[in-house]
């Protein structure tokens, strides 16, 4: 009878056995939560040794913040994509409001991980500069489309970031219908834009 011999593992260079580390994190605390994740269980879970994990991090928390940015750099870099292949206002608008949608989806961890204060405290400052860079952004356009003041445009945009946070929130129990419900979101943000348009 042959001998079974153990399958050999492939040696990653340094930075894809980081990102392969970093992914299965990301794995496990999408399918078990963040009470689950250790560094033990991520080990496991990545079939690496445990001093393999701390070569790589030398803490949970070093991983987690690493983690934790690198899931926020893409779901800026892939905002900043969308944008580029926006044609008008409408296209923008609809961009923000498929991301929030895609941001408090089922399975994004971005939420999860910033539901931690001490992960939240890590992108604070870079969060805090997109979203004031975002709101110059959008204040900007709803003028210029709407020919609005600074101040209703402002306002526009606040209330329509609401709806869209809130209908992304309702759409999590609904993920099926997400397109509609996107459809449905924006056909609201825009009668009310026209409406307060033509009120003046």
């Amino acid at each position: 009878m042959p001998t079974q011999t153990k399958p050999t593992r492939t040696r990653l260079p340094p930075e894809a056995r980081r990102s392969q580390l970093l992914d299965a994190a990301r794995t496990l605390i999408v399918e078990r939560g963040m009470q689950a994740f250790t560094m033990e269980a991520l080990a496991r879970a990545a079939e690496v040794s445990n001093p393999l994990v701390y070569k790589y991090f030398a803490s949970r928390a070093d991983l987690l913040g690493e983690l934790v940015d690198r899931e926020y750099r893409r779901y800026r870099d892939q905002m900043r994509v969308d944008l580029e292949r926006a044609d008008n206002f409408e296209d923008i608008v609809r961009v923000f409001v498929a991301a929030n949608f895609d941001h408090h989806a089922r399975g994004n961890i971005l939420p999860v991980l910033l539901s931690q204060p001490e992960l939240a405290a890590t992108i604070h400052e870079q969060e805090k500069r997109g979203n004031r860079q975002v709101a110059k952004f959008l204040v900007g356009g709803m003028a210029d489309t709407y020919r609005l003041t600074r101040s209703e445009a402002e306002y526009l945009v606040s209330v329509a970031s609401g709806t869209s946070i809130g209908a992304a929130n309702f759409g999590r129990g609904v993920a099926s219908r997400r397109a509609e419900t996107i459809e449905s979101t924006l056909r609201f943000i825009f009668a009310g834009i026209k409406n307060y348009v033509d009120s003046d």
